[in-house]
């Protein structure tokens, strides 16, 4: 996993998808349209408007072809992180939209603010869109190819 902000620029920068995730991403803020923007074979964002949900109902994803760098536009957010150990499976893995969905037992929380951002690699568990405060989020969840392979 990796947390931080857009004026960190291209610290992370460590491999070409993600470089590509950041540049993009520079050029987002919150009048960007919803919807999927292609931006390769393997790289696509979805920006998103939403209402977090209770942190209390949080519900675990975890990937194994796609890394998520899930970036905040407008809003704010908490993020779960749950400990590995304590979640349960509530879903098979669904193949075709690439997610296992589990059900959270203990987990660290993750303050996203406007301009910050956390990357989960395949396998990674991560609680997104929990509510820290009132109002909606927009947010921008690129999806990374990596079938397993970092």
């Amino acid at each position: 996993m990796i947390y931080s902000n857009m004026k960190e620029g291209g610290r992370y920068a460590f491999d070409d998808k993600i470089a590509l995730c950041l540049e993009y991403a520079a050029s987002l803020n919150e009048a960007t349209p919803c919807g999927k923007y292609e931006l390769s074979e393997s790289v696509y964002v979805n920006v998103m408007s939403y209402s977090p949900k209770p942190v209390t109902t949080a519900e675990a994803e975890s990937h194994l072809i796609y890394a998520d760098l899930q970036l905040v536009l407008d809003g704010a957010e908490f993020m779960g992180c749950p400990d590995a150990l304590s979640v349960t499976p509530l879903h098979d893995y669904d193949a075709v939209n690439d997610i296992a969905v589990w059900k959270v037992g203990q987990q660290a929380l993750l303050p996203l603010r406007k301009g910050d951002w956390a990357m989960f690699f395949p396998g990674e568990l991560h609680a997104p869109s929990l509510k820290m405060q009132e109002g909606e989020v927009k947010k921008a969840v690129f999806k990374i190819r990596y079938d397993g392979k970092i």
